[in-house]
């Protein structure tokens, strides 16, 4: 059953509404970023997950029912090839309390479809809809409203390639479990 809700806005709660499921990447250069960001530009509310992202990933699928087990979701992923991706296009998104400073995520290779092909597959789970649009991309930082924009001119040129680590699956009960994934031959992470 998939029941269409707006997008949430409190991350703050103790308990986890929805699991979700993450392509999990090891960024060995991530502090680089971050130590460009001044601190009193963050978004923070106390007991939040906001300010700095940390955990480097891709979400592939938010909004899944506490019903969905460890093993249904590795059976959508383990038949899925994963291969590099590109992290470009320094931007944001804003809601109402915040500014999301991003990358933009697409394929490093030609024929590259596993980050679609995962939030369509992952979609025939129980799940209620938040984000309609999949659109890939790796969280950067939470910033106060009108604080983007330099960090978007600051970043404007830079772009890496990744390959992922595996899945993260956060569970609507907030227990994080890992699944290997099936990854291409190249896995170098180049900075330029």
């Amino acid at each position: 059953m998939i029941k269409l809700k707006p997008i949430l806005e409190n991350r703050s709660n103790a308990s986890v509404e929805y699991g979700c499921v993450m392509l999990s990447f090891n960024i060995p250069h991530w502090n680089r970023f971050i130590k460009l960001i001044d601190t009193e530009d963050l978004y923070t509310e106390s007991n939040s997950e906001y300010g700095i992202e940390t955990e480097t990933h891709v979400t592939l699928l938010y909004g899944l029912e506490g019903s969905v087990s460890v093993m249904d979701v590795s059976s959508v992923t383990n038949d899925i090839v994963y291969g590099q991706c590109l992290f470009h296009n320094v931007s944001t998104f804003e809601s109402e309390k915040y500014e999301v400073l991003k990358f933009d995520v697409s394929y490093a290779t030609r024929g590259g479809a596993f980050l679609h092909k995962s939030n369509t597959q992952l979609k025939n789970l129980p799940h209620t809809v938040i984000f309609p649009k999949y659109n890939p991309h790796m969280t950067i930082a939470y910033l106060k409203t009108g604080t983007a924009k330099k960090y978007i001119n600051k970043f404007k040129d830079l772009s890496f390639k990744s390959t992922p680590t595996g899945i993260i699956y956060s569970k609507a009960n907030g227990d994080k479990l890992q699944i290997p994934i099936n990854v291409t031959k190249s896995n170098s992470t180049n900075l330029s």
